[in-house]
């Protein structure tokens, strides 16, 4: 069993260095498919609220108010909201950011859509941590509102799991990742190591995955009852072999 860090792995993960590994991989167009396919999924008026939990650099958010939506990103992470905030300042964007630990969201009845993306939920590992965090997308929604949860599709990811890989980021840096999945809890664990000339460094990071079936349990439980379940973001159906897990739920 490899190593794992003492305190929590999310408190430090999202800096500089998280964006130079996968900023390739987060590009402009595959940000404009997601987008397009959320405003498919989700009947939003112009100028609708938008609450985009776990924001990162605010790729959602931004496109979002480019597209005449007033959006409000909240992250952990104040080096990602510096990156959101210069980039909303420089387009004039209607766009709000704030840290704050997702856990707590301080909103009641504001927002006509709360979005969780890009597998930020799960990193708690616990029934009872994400429960918290959809019992807050709830009631930060007015009645009617939609939640839009999109992460890894645990059928698919373990059918296909990757124990090893590699890739070379455009700025020159070469990453290698080792994983390895616990069957019973359904967590996967991440250790990625970077080289780029004479720097180098080490990520860590785990995550709950659940199935549909599982999603489904918390998110009723929280209030949030699914209307939609779609394959990827172009509004494919969701089947046991869809690459992604996308729910549209809503608060009655």
């Amino acid at each position: 069993m490899k190593a794992t860090p003492a305190e929590p792995w999310w408190e430090g993960y999202f800096d500089e260095t998280f964006v130079e590994l996968y900023r390739d991989f987060l590009t402009p167009e595959r940000t404009a498919r997601e987008v397009a396919g959320i405003r498919e999924m989700v009947p939003l008026e112009p100028g609708a609220e938008v609450l985009d939990v776990a924001c990162g650099w605010g790729r959602h958010s931004l496109a979002l108010a480019e597209a005449g939506f007033r959006v409000t990103g909240m992250d952990l992470s104040e080096t990602l909201l510096r990156r959101a905030r210069k980039r909303a300042e420089r387009a004039a964007l209607p766009a709000d950011f704030l840290r704050a630990d997702m856990r707590e969201i301080p909103f009641q009845g504001r927002f006509d859509a709360v979005l969780s993306l890009f597998s930020s939920l799960g990193y708690f590992l616990s029934d009872e941590e994400d429960l918290r965090v959809l019992r807050g997308a709830h009631d930060a929604l007015r009645p009617g509102g939609f939640f839009v949860l999109e992460t890894m599709h645990r059928d698919h990811a373990v059918a296909g799991y990757t124990e090893r890989d590699w890739w070379e980021t455009e700025d020159g840096a070469t990453v290698w990742v080792e994983r390895e999945f616990d069957a019973i809890d359904g967590i996967t664990r991440e250790w990625t190591r970077w080289r780029r000339g004479s720097k180098s460094g080490e990520k860590f990071h785990e995550l709950r995955i659940r199935s549909a079936t599982e999603w489904s349990v918390l998110l009723r439980a929280a209030g949030l009852h699914p209307v939609e379940w779609y394959g990827d973001w172009e509004l494919a159906p969701f089947i046991h072999s869809s690459p992604d897990l996308i729910c549209i739920a809503r608060r009655r």
